[in-house]
């Protein structure tokens, strides 16, 4: 017969004056819970997306610290880790070394969007004919938007982009610079007021520039011709006429990225063949 735990007796004490309840403080909620998976980084990274979803975590908020989080989360330190770095290559977090360092939550636009849709294109499940069509649809909002929504300053730095490749021309070079080349875009996102727009303009831009990394991406006399028409019609707060000169302007660079790559394959095949 199993033998039962009991408890030693205690003396009662005499009853005296009953002393006031203490009040009970209330409960604290952790930030995170603890994990029961089997692929723990996942559901450590999904928790945080999750705060941040929540407005629980913020950008410039600083997460704690890696032995920290582990206590929290209930796991080791390595699969924290391995969290961080996975939402650190998708831009949610950024690491700041130094005495007031550690994981914070980035001000910036994540770049898992763009790494998305590079993967599609890498694993053709889309064509660069999807992301120059949808480039070229989403542009055309994005100036509709800016005529209606963008400041002079925006217009005016808009402007001074054109200015620096044209004068760029006029010193007889163009700039390789594939970051600077895309910048008109991005500042015409920008002009939207729509971070959403901004994200995906951004991630659609950053796949043509690679494109344009891959042959010349010096952008040509005509190009910069273009540019200003949009600039032109943005400045009238004319939305149509900037949507169709915008598209005008995307389809030449597209004409010409195809031209390019053509020119390129062609180079190949013949060094193979003399090979």
């Amino acid at each position: 017969m199993p033998t039962k735990r009991i408890s030693p007796s205690v003396p009662r004490a005499k009853a005296g004056p009953r002393a006031p309840a203490a009040v009970a403080e209330p409960a604290v909620t952790p930030l995170f819970q603890p994990v029961r998976t089997r692929r723990t980084f996942e559901a450590v990274s999904s928790q945080i997306r999750e705060q941040l979803a929540r407005g629980e975590l913020r950008p410039g908020d600083r997460l704690p610290a890696e032995k920290d989080l582990a206590e929290q989360f209930d796991v080791s330190r390595s699969a924290v880790r391995e969290a961080l770095r996975s939402l650190e290559s998708a831009g949610v977090v950024e690491a700041v070394t130094g005495l007031n360092g550690g994981f914070f939550i980035r001000n910036g636009k994540p770049t898992s969007l763009t790494q998305s849709v590079r993967d599609m294109v890498s694993l053709q499940q889309a064509s660069i004919a999807h992301v120059t069509e949808a480039r070229i649809e989403l542009m055309a909002v994005a100036i509709r938007l800016a005529c209606e929504r963008a400041t002079e300053e925006e217009i005016d730095a808009i402007e001074a982009d054109i200015d620096y490749h044209t004068d760029l021309f006029r010193q007889g070079h163009g700039s390789r610079n594939t970051h600077s080349v895309i910048r008109f875009y991005q500042l015409i996102a920008e002009a939207t007021h729509n971070e959403v727009f901004a994200a995906m303009v951004d991630a659609l831009s950053e796949i043509i520039r690679g494109l344009l990394a891959q042959v010349d991406p010096r952008p040509r006399k005509d190009f910069m011709q273009v540019r200003r028409k949009v600039l032109e019609h943005l400045r009238a707060r004319d939305a149509a006429a900037a949507a169709a000169a915008m598209t005008a302007h995307l389809k030449l660079i597209n004409d010409y990225l195809e031209s390019e790559s053509k020119k390129a394959a062609t180079k190949r095949t013949a060094a193979r063949r003399a090979a």
